[in-house]
Order: structure tokens, then sequence, then C-alpha cells
């Protein structure tokens, strides 16, 4: 089965003045569905590359909550394990804050976003990925912040838009390395996303 490697939130419990790394219970269940395995990856900063290693995961995929900065412990976990990824040519799939995360290391920047926090809408994805989604598609929205088109970080190539231009999808032309604003996770996710999570652990890359 293919081996996914998860980033995780951090989350306060009811009750005890601790953090907590957690995932969504949606992760399982859709990586279940789609006959993968998940791999939490705890957020201890730079010695979670060792503990990526020894899981030998076929694709890191850095999952939504927590904005950057809010938790800087995530930051460092993350931001770590992208670098390593990057460097070793281990696939990287990003969603939501993921897509954040990797445009923000590649140089990029992040703009304020209204009115995305649980409010499908439609965005018009570019032809690079149109053979994997169409040319328009209905997606889940669960972000206040984002990407204009004039804050892409280096390498990096827009793949889909909403409505006003800000970025929702985008990949590296040439690395296995790709992300989506919305969420393959819950309600609303699409089939182009296991074929994009799916092409990518096998060590393709769907846009080619």
């Amino acid at each position: 089965m293919t081996r996914v490697a998860l980033t995780m939130r951090v989350t306060a419990a009811d009750g005890y003045s601790e953090s907590r790394d957690s995932i969504s219970h949606d992760w399982t269940a859709r990586l279940a569905e789609w006959e993968m395995t998940p791999l939490p990856v705890p957020n201890l900063g730079e010695r979670m590359v060792a503990y990526l290693v020894d899981l030998r995961p076929d694709i890191l995929v850095l999952t939504g909550g927590d904005d950057i900065g809010a938790t800087p412990l995530r930051d460092a976990t993350e931001n770590a394990l992208l670098d390593h990824a990057v460097a070793v040519g281990l696939p990287v799939f990003g969603v939501c804050r993921g897509l954040q995360v990797i445009n923000v290391r590649r140089g990029g920047r992040l703009v304020a976003v209204d009115g995305h926090v649980g409010k499908p809408h439609t965005v018009t994805v570019a032809p690079l990925w149109r053979g994997l989604y169409g040319a328009s598609v209905t997606v889940n929205s669960y972000h206040g912040q984002g990407v204009a088109k004039d804050g892409i970080g280096d390498g990096l190539v827009v793949t889909a838009t909403d409505d006003y231009g800000r970025v929702e999808a985008l990949c590296h032309r040439e690395k296995a390395l790709a992300a989506v604003m919305w969420h393959p996770e819950r309600r609303g996710g699409l089939a182009g996303d296991r074929v994009l999570l799916a092409g990518l652990a096998a060590g393709r890359i769907p846009w080619r």
C-alpha cells in the first residue's frame, strides 16, 4: 500500500494545560478509502527529518490547520520536512496551509482572504491540470489566508484560481511538488485529488 506521511495540527486538550498533535479522522478515513497507509509525523522540529527517513513514506502530505506563525514548532517541523523532501526527491503534496507553507518557503507571500471559510466555490483550472480536474470545478474551502498571483514562490506554477484570480492550486513544473487550497480529505473532495496524490506517490508527475 502507498505510505503517506502526514503532518499534524497543534491542538489544546480540554481540561489539560498541554499542547497535543492531532490529525482529523477525515484524513485516516479518506486514505483508507484510497487504500493508502497514514503515517502521522509529530511536531518536534528538525529532528523529525530522521523520523521521516525511518518511516520510508512514498509521499509527504503537508496538511491543513494552524496559520503560519501561530504554531512555531509546527512551522519548524514542516519547513525541515519540506526542505528534506525536496532535496532527496520525495514527492510532496500540500493541502490548504500546506500550499501556504510551500509557497512561503519558496519566497512567496500570503494575503488575507475573506468569505472562503465553509463556503464552496468554483475554481478555474489552468490547462496544465485540466486532465486531472477539467476546466472548472467546485471545491470546498476553509481558509482565511491565500496567495495572490503576484505572490507566487520561486519555481512554482499556478494551476487553479478563484474568481478573483487568487491561487487555488499550484505545482512545480519539474519536481514532484503540488498543492491545493481545498481539502481532499473532507466532504467535497474530488476524484482528481486521488489521481494526483497516487501519481505523485508512485513517482510520476501527473501534469507532464
